[in-house]
Parts: C-alpha cells; sequence; structure tokens
C-alpha cells in the first residue's frame, strides 16, 4: 500500500514537470530562433547601407562572429565572404539568392543532421545587382536539450525529493497504526477495525507455525548431529541439483566449504556420471558409480526423492572404498604370491622324493637329493615363519609386550648369527654409535636388525662392508644399516618394501630369501610407529633409515608393559 500511494504521487509529480519542462524548452527555442532571425535581417540591411555607401572594404571590417555575409554576383559567383576556409561554389541554386533576385529578398532555412545545428539565411538584393547574404547558426532543439540537460536534471532532483519527501512522510503517516503491529501477538493493539478479524487469523496461524518450527528445529538438530558424526558423505538436493545440506566428510572429499550451500552439484562434481544423475524423467531411481578424487576411490550411491511419482530431489552418498581396494588387492596378490612361493620348495621336494622312490637314484647319490630336500624344506619352514610373524604384525600384534631394549645387544647378536655368512661372502660387519636403550618389542627389534643386515649381506660384494650406526636426537632414535654392495635402481625403490618383491629374483631364490624380509621390516617400523627410508645408488651402495619417536614409544609401553618386569628394566 505504501509503495502505491508513494508511485502514484511520485510518477504524477515527474511527468507534470518532464511535461511543463518540454513546453519551457520548445517555447524559448522558437523565441531565441525567431529573435535571432530578426536581428540577421536586420544586421544585414545595415551591411547593405555601409556597402552601398563605402563598398566592399566596408563589408571586410565591419564582419565578426556569429554572422557570417557573403557577397554574390548576379550570375551566382562568391565575391567575398566571412568565412575563409569554405570552398566557394556558386550559389546560382540557393533558395534565398533565386528569392532576392526575383523578390528583392529571401529566407531560407538548412538543417545539419550531423552538426545537430539550423543556419538560417536572409538575402537581399542590392541596387548593382549584387546579393548581399547573411547567415547565422543556432542549435537545434535536441542540441539545446542536451546543452541545458544538466540544469534541468538538477531542477528534477530537487522536485523529485521534495516529492519523495512528502509523499514517504504522508504514507507513512497512514500506515503507522499497521507497522506497529506486533505479528507475534498481533491482538495486543489496536488498530483498524477492517482488519481485525484478519489479526485473529493472524494470531491462529502463528501458534500453529511455533509448534512446527520447534518440531521441525528439534528434527533439524537430530539430522546434523546424525550426519555430522557419520563416517560416509551425505549430499541432499533438491529436483534442479541445487545443494540443500551438506555434512563435513562430503565437504572434505569436494574440497568445498559452508558457501556452496545454494549452488548447483555440478560446480563441484562435473564428471559424466554426476550430468547422468540429475534426469527427471529417469525410471531408474537408484544408481551407482566409482569415482577418484586426490587419489582416492569413493563410491557414489544417487538416489532420487520421489514424491506423488514426481522427482523432488536426490540424496548422494559417498563412500570411500579406498581401503577396501586396496586391501582387496593386497589379499589378492599376497594369495597369489604365496601360493607361487609355498608351491616351487614343495614341487621340489615331491620331485626329489618321486626320483628317490622309484629307485632312478643310485644310493651314492641319495645323500646329494637328501640335502636338498633338507634345503627346500627349510626354505619352506622359513617362509611360513615369515607369513605367521607379519601376519601378527598386521593384526597388531596383540600380545607382544614393550621392555627397555639394548640396542647394541641385539646388534651383538645378530653379528654372532650373521658372522659365519659374512665371512662366506667377504664382508665385514661393524657398529657405530651409542647405544640406545628404548622402549620395544624385543623381538621386532631383533627381527628388523636381523633382516636388514641379512638383506645387506646377500646383495653385498666380496670385500664389502655392513654397517649399522645409531644416534640419539631430542624426540628420537635412528637407526641407519649402511652396506657397500651393489645397490638398487631407481625404478625398484618405490616398490622395495612390496611383499614378495624381489629386485632380482634369482638371486633372492639362490640366497634363500622369501621376499618378505623388507616388508617385515617396513610392518615392524610401523608398528612401533616409526618411518622407514631407503636410498641407494648402483654400484655404491644403500642406506636404510629408521627413525622412533620417543614421545611414540613411550605411549605404546604405557599399554604393553610385562608384569614380570619392573618399569625401567633393561634386556641385557
Amino acid at each position: 500500500m505504501n509503495k502505491k500511494i508513494f508511485r502514484a504521487i511520485f510518477l504524477s509529480t515527474l511527468v507534470s514537470l518532464v511535461l511543463a519542462l518540454g513546453a519551457v524548452l520548445f517555447i524559448t527555442h522558437e523565441e531565441i530562433s525567431s529573435n535571432e532571425r530578426d536581428a540577421l535581417i536586420r544586421i544585414n540591411q545595415i551591411l547593405a547601407e555601409g556597402y552601398t555607401k563605402l563598398g566592399l572594404p566596408f563589408l571586410q571590417h565591419n564582419v565578426s562572429d556569429p554572422y557570417r555575409i557573403t557577397l554574390i554576383d548576379a550570375d551566382g559567383s562568391v565575391l567575398f565572404d566571412s568565412n575563409t576556409s569554405t570552398n566557394f561554389e556558386n550559389h546560382r541554386d540557393r533558395e534565398e539568392f533565386q528569392q532576392a533576385l526575383t523578390q528583392g529578398s529571401g529566407q531560407s532555412l538548412r538543417y545539419s543532421e550531423t552538426l545537430e545545428t539550423r543556419t538560417y539565411y536572409y538575402a537581399q538584393s542590392l541596387k548593382d545587382g549584387k546579393v548581399l547574404r547573411s547567415a547565422i547558426t543556432i542549435d537545434s532543439m535536441l542540441a539545446l536539450t542536451l546543452r541545458l540537460a544538466l540544469y534541468f536534471g538538477i531542477i528534477i532532483l530537487i522536485l523529485c525529493a521534495l516529492s519523495l519527501y512528502f509523499a514517504s512522510h504522508i504514507s507513512t503517516a497512514i500506515l503507522m497504526p499497521l507497522y506497529n503491529i506486533d505479528l507475534n501477538h498481533p491482538l495486543s493493539q489496536d488498530c483498524y477495525d477492517e482488519i481485525r478479524p484478519f489479526l485473529t487469523e493472524i494470531d491462529k496461524k502463528q501458534r500453529q507455525i511455533d509448534q512446527q518450527i520447534s518440531l521441525l528445529r528439534s528434527k533439524n538438530e537430530e539430522f546434523l548431529t546424525i550426519t555430522k558424526s557419520m563416517a560416509e558423505g551425505l549430499v541432499l538436493l533438491n529436483r534442479d541439483g541445487i545443494i540443500l545440506t551438506i555434512n563435513k566428510t562430503a565437504k572434505k572429499i569436494f574440497s568445498i566449504t559452508d558457501d556452496c550451500i545454494g549452488k548447483s552439484f555440478m560446480t563441484i562434481e562435473r564428471g559424466e556420471q554426476a550430468r547422468e544423475f540429475f534426469n527427471p524423467q529417469s525410471k531408474i531411481t537408484k544408481r551407482s558409480c566409482e569415482i577418484e578424487k586426490d587419489g582416492r576411490d569413493y563410491h557414489l550411491r544417487f538416489n532420487q526423492i520421489r514424491v506423488d511419482g514426481k522427482v523432488r530431489g536426490y540424496a548422494l552418498i559417498v563412500i570411500d572404498v579406498t581401503e577396501t581396494k586396496r586391501a582387496e588387492a593386497q589379499r589378492q596378490e599376497f594369495t597369489a604370491n604365496v601360493s607361487h612361493e609355498l608351491k616351487t620348495p614343495l614341487q621340489s621336494i615331491i620331485g626329489s622324493a618321486e626320483l628317490i622312490e622309484s629307485g632312478i637314484v643310485k644310493p651314492q647319490d641319495l645323500p646329494v637329493f637328501a640335502g636338498r630336500i633338507r634345503q627346500q624344506g627349510t626354505r619352506l619352514i622359513t617362509l611360513i615363519e615369515d607369513i605367521i610373524f607379519l601376519s601378527s604384525l598386521d593384526e597388531g600384534s596383540g600380545n607382544a609386550v614393550f621392555e627397555n631394549v639394548s640396542l647394541s645387544k641385539i646388534i651383538t647378536e645378530v653379528f654372532e648369527v650373521l658372522a659365519v655368512k659374512a665371512e662366506k661372502h667377504q664382508v665385514s660387519l661393524r657398529r657405530s654409535g651409542p647405544d640406545l636403550i628404548f622402549p620395544a618389542v624385543y623381538r621386532y627389534i631383533y627381527e628388523l636388525i636381523y633382516n636388514l643386515c641379512d638383506n645387506a649381506i646377500n646383495y653385498n660384494r666380496p670385500g664389502g662392508m655392513v654397517e649399522v650406526a645409531s644416534s640419539e636426537h631430542d624426540n628420537k632414535y635412528v637407526i641407519e644399516v649402511r652396506d657397500t654392495g651393489i645397490g638398487i635402481a631407481r625404478e625398484h625403490l618405490s616398490r622395495i618394501f612390496e611383499r614378495f618383491y624381489r629386485v632380482d629374483k634369482s638371486h633372492s631364490r639362490k640366497s634363500g630369501g622369501t621376499g618378505l624380509g623388507l616388508s617385515i621390516c617396513k610392518r615392524t617400523v610401523l608398528f612401533h610407529h616409526g618411518k622407514i627410508k631407503i636410498s641407494s645408488e648402483e654400484g655404491v651402495g644403500t642406506v636404510f633409515k629408521v627413525t622412533l619417536y620417543k614421545k611414540e614409544l613411550t605411549k605404546l609401553a604405557a599399554t604393553r608393559v610385562p608384569e614380570q618386569e619392573a618399569a625401567g628394566s633393561v634386556r641385557l
């Protein structure tokens, strides 16, 4: 209502002002044009008398802007023109010239659309047969309007401001009782009797709305609490694909913030699968697909929300299946590798046993075949032990307990066990650095050092060296196993800790390796919440660097202290 009152006053005032100003402008322009024409005639007559008495010099010295004076001969040629820049063409066809010759005087008006001007011409015949013409150029109606537009605009703005002021105050005074109505309590104040039934109905609806809002708020808080704690991503959209709500997990997956609410889902996921989802005509209410984002795999489940057979929106659930797919791939690979690795020594054992059983083997060759069976059986037992040990690490080693271990003691024991093998390969063993005493699982640290040193001996060269160096820093223990062996090519470094992965398979089997040593090392370090890194150069050697963090070891030890040992004991 207020807008209608205001609009009526404002528009009527504005139209009246525009029409009035237009009329004033038209009258002013016509009056100026009339005065200029009269002045032009007087000037021409004065110049004609002066020319008659004094000749052409009079015209040359008594002409000034804005008038243009032209002296034209009876044949139309120009004898004099005050506008020296003009190209003097013959004027015999000009309207005012023809009238002056025949009637004694003549007038004409010419309009320039380019310059938005009008030029008035007045010509008068002289006693000597010549014609004296005067001209003046004035702005057209449009040009005058544009020139005065600033002043007109200022006037209109002032009058509009006054109209706005009065219209606003008048409409506000009329509607003030309506403005003061408290919609939460519409019947608490007196107002116009005509709207009393309306206020009564508002009061009734207000109570119903309050109850519904309270119920919706309760349900919304419950919904947000549930979706916030979901491990899966959840996105709810309307029928046009506009995001209505999205939980924390989904925002993290799609790398977006809260400002995505109200935007199209296609702005955050432009995949071909997403475009296929938004098809209200489709009879398929459920769809699913796999996508990859930032190196992780996600399973998208897309459901249509239908009400009375019509699509009202969509629900999207995003499930992170990265670990599941990786675990499945690892299980398949591990199963295939285990089957292959177990099958190889078993086939050798069975083959040797069949030869002995068939009597083909000569008595003097029996020790050779028996040694082969023993060798393959030993390799089979070692492989099974490694698999069991690795499985216990994968399961978290719930039975493993922490104790304070001496790294120097472990290195000494490992060197004693590997001394014969190192001597056979002509490799020297040495250690450097201080003794480190820290909480850990003794057996696991022993296996870690043993596997790294055994691997360094196997891939070393005659006259080579294997060194175990230790150092302690403010917040960590560092153990390095260095060798001067054949090194590892760069393309193998990223996969060196994979189970059953061998850089040189023939060399590994010949040395009795199972392909699980470095994988056991990696799992052992991860079990202690540490890190292991490798750096290698072909023909120079390899360095394995193990970092164990003091705070992490302390936390782990607090939950796995053996009952039979006092805190702070050292296994020596």
